[in-house]
């Protein structure tokens, strides 16, 4: 008993004091160790963009964000026991920790005040940048501006990420694309571009800021860098990111003309803010004809944007203080859904989950209040950094203007593109950097008194690493096995395979509307192939059925989930021959046509019902809405037509194929559309026509037996008896065992 009474006395002693308890080396230890675990957690991160597999749903998306994630997490764990036992270690409240804590708090309350707040936790496989990713983001900030607080680790993180960059150049260089939309292993040129950017400046910033201390070690590795980036960077399409590295190029030298204490410097940087101002006024009060053209050439190009950005402006209105909770924006784009966006004019793309600008996409999901915390982040950055270029930093201030310069060549190119996890790990990582150039000098240094481990202690530990241990599994070990599983139901052939694939693709906290789709379109595919085993695609439309009604109830004001759902009851409806599921169909497309009443597809889905449950007129009435919409859009016209085939109105039919084909619907090109205009000649007993339709058709399947006898009928009917013989003759070619019907139909035929 008195040896540990003893060691209570001692332990109160040293508790009183602050004097560590245990012996330094143990502390240093368990200090060393989640230090170490952080530092290389960090540099795998960096790495994160090169990171495809194919295996997964969205390859170029959902493994790097997953990645990012779990690395995140341990780093996070470690840094958690960390401070545990190590307070000295704790983050420093600063103005940017603040406004990026600020924004995450107004994105969590607009989320809750949005239309859908599982959707905006968790996002998209598509996407993946929900609240559940901005978390980790946040953390990934927080643990970078704590731990890593001299120049020299950064220059060590900085020179990491510029290696991926310099690796991800290579690979494009190499050109062995891995994606049909450039971009390397990033999948796409403007997320690339984006990307390559923030590399970019890192590799000038280090450049710049070594050479005055004639570290010859750093400027070989960043010229060797530039060297390789740039040509990927001017090279790309991504007309927004090489405007964007000349305008930040131009801000930095700016910059540092301004920030010098050379009078001769200062008075070259007003004449140039001078000339820029003089030649900006000139241009836009004379509009001479280069710049006209210019001008001219650009709005016609951005056109498709505008549209997008008016639909998010018109969007906005509606809800201008929270928005519509983050990761929302596909639903208020189908409610101001333009018409135009099916022509190429205006994009030709239907389906957007982002307005392509920062000012929009932010304003619209987070309203005006999450723009303005969105907005001060930037603010707060470039204040501190543009305060401490005012004083005399001859060493620093190319780290100071080239941050400066970053962040705003970042949001620069986000108004015309939108961030991935690529992007907003290399914003979070800036944005960490830029906290620690600027906080205050007697803060880069703290003392770090090692704290008793006491039962408290190890138990707050242990509930860091169960807890780091559950979001781990749920949150991305989860959604991965989904991801690879809703890949192999796409890829299924069978029913059977499909139907277990999709099941287990559900698995997972993380949204499954995407999955249900793909399931739905699966099953309807799988239902018009004989092979099938009917049980099988019988559950399959079951489970479709029930998995979409979900997908609808949980997104009632989306139209797509409505629109695939509609789908699927008609497709199950002609599987199981049940009239009932019109009705349902009917219901769920009405609905989904009054919430996007512009969007053509709701009319021409609807209107397929109708025909089959034998309401012409009500099908033609709503092709025609569909028409009066966007009378320049082809499709509609065509199914139109259709329409009036189905009913026997063969000459109505032909006119509106026509009026297709004068706008640039190219039915000739496609098979099964040329046999459904062959199938109205025929009616119309009209072999004059029939006769060019059929060569068209052999041109594009010289094999197609169908067309070589038909083509040998209308030939006879035309009294071209030698041609009749001819396609006859190819026939017999083509498929042998015709011989005696080939026969008897020579026969017929005059001498």
């Amino acid at each position: 008993m008195g040896k540990k009474s003893r060691e209570k006395r001692e332990r109160r002693l040293q508790d009183e004091s602050g004097v560590a308890v245990f012996a330094p080396k143990v502390y240093f230890g368990l200090e060393k160790i989640c230090l170490l675990v952080i530092q290389l957690g960090t540099y795998l991160v960096l790495f994160a963009p090169l990171l495809v597999m194919k295996s997964s749903f969205f390859p170029f998306v959902t493994p790097k964000t997953i990645f990012f994630n779990i690395l995140i997490e341990i780093i996070l764990a470690a840094y958690l026991i960390l401070i545990i036992f190590h307070p000295g270690w704790r983050p420093r409240l600063t103005g940017l920790t603040i406004g990026v804590g600020l924004f995450l708090i107004i994105l969590v309350l607009t989320s809750f005040a949005g239309i859908n707040l599982e959707r905006s936790f968790w996002s998209t496989f598509e996407r993946m940048t929900g609240l559940f990713t901005f978390f980790h983001l946040f953390a990934f900030f927080i643990v970078l501006s704590a731990v890593f607080r001299k120049r020299e680790d950064w220059e060590k993180i900085l020179g990491v990420s510029i290696l991926t960059g310099v690796l991800l150049s290579v690979y494009i260089l190499l050109g062995d694309e891995i994606s049909s939309r450039g971009g390397g292993t990033i999948g796409n040129t403007s997320f690339m571009a984006a990307y390559l950017l923030f590399d970019i400046f890192f590799a000038l910033i280090l450049f710049l800021s070594n050479f005055l201390t004639k570290r010859i070690g750093w400027q070989v590795y960043s010229g060797i860098a530039l060297a390789i980036m740039l040509p990927v960077l001017f090279t790309s399409s991504c007309r927004a990111g090489v405007a964007a590295f000349w305008l930040g190029l131009f801000l930095f030298g700016l910059g540092y003309l301004f920030f010098s204490k050379n009078k001769l410097f200062k008075r070259i940087a007003w004449g140039i803010v001078l000339i820029v101002l003089i030649f900006s006024g000139f241009v836009f009060v004379v509009q001479p004809d280069f710049a006209k053209n210019k001008v001219d050439n650009l709005m016609y190009e951005m056109k498709p944007r505008f549209t997008v950005w008016q639909m998010g402006w018109q969007a906005w209105q509606e809800r201008p203080l929270l928005g519509w909770g983050s990761e929302n924006f596909n639903v208020p784009f189908n409610k101001h859904f333009n018409p135009c966006l099916f022509l190429s004019e205006c994009g030709g793309e239907i389906w957007f989950d982002r307005s392509h600008n920062i000012i929009f996409d932010v304003g619209v999901t987070s309203g005006l209040i999450g723009l303005l915390s969105y907005l001060a982040i930037f603010g707060i950055a470039i204040y501190g950094l543009l305060r401490y270029c005012l004083k005399e930093m001859t060493r620093d201030i190319f780290l100071f203007l080239g941050m400066a310069a970053l962040l705003i060549v970042y949001f620069f190119q986000n108004l015309f593109v939108f961030d991935m996890i690529n992007t907003y790990m290399m914003f979070f990582l800036s944005l960490a950097f830029i906290n620690v150039l600027t906080k205050k000098e007697e803060e880069e240094e703290a003392s770090r008194p090692a704290r008793k481990i006491g039962s408290i202690s190890g138990l707050l530990g242990v509930a860091v690493i169960v807890l780091v241990s559950f979001i781990l599994w749920k949150g991305n070990i989860q959604p991965a096995q989904s991801a690879y599983f809703t890949v192999k139901m796409v890829g299924a052939r069978q029913a059977e395979q499909a139907n277990v694939f999709f099941q287990k693709a559900l698995n997972s906290w993380m949204e499954k509307y995407e999955p249900r789709e793909h399931f739905a379109t699966k099953i309807s595919q799988l239902s018009f192939d004989s092979k099938q085993n009917k049980e099988a695609v019988a559950k399959g439309f079951e489970l479709a059925e029930k998995e979409m009604e979900k997908s609808v109830k949980k997104n009632s004001l989306d139209f797509r989930p409505h629109l695939f759902l509609g789908k699927l009851y008609n497709s199950s409806s002609f599987f199981f021959q049940d009239p009932k599921k019109f009705e349902r169909a009917q219901e769920v497309l009405e609905r989904a046509i009054a919430l996007s009443p512009c969007n053509q597809q709701g009319y021409w889905y609807l209107a397929e019902v109708k025909l089959a449950q034998g309401r012409q007129q009500e099908a033609i009435d709503l092709l025609q809405k569909a028409i009066d919409l966007e009378p320049r859009l082809a499709r509609s016209h065509w199914y139109l037509a259709m329409a009036h085939k189905i009913g026997g109105e063969y000459q109505l039919a032909l006119e509106k194929i026509k009026q297709a084909e004068q706008i640039g619907y190219n039915w000739k090109g496609n098979t099964g559309e040329l046999k459904k205009v062959i199938e109205i000649y025929l009616a119309l007993n009209d072999d004059a026509n029939l006769v060019p339709l059929y060569q068209i058709g052999l041109k594009i399947e010289p094999g197609n037996a169908q067309f070589w006898a038909s083509l040998a009928a209308s030939y006879a009917n035309l009294g071209m008896f030698d041609n009749a013989r001819g396609a006859a003759q190819k026939l017999l070619e083509i498929d042998p065992g015709l011989s005696s019907q080939i026969e008897e139909f020579l026969k017929t035929l005059p001498e």
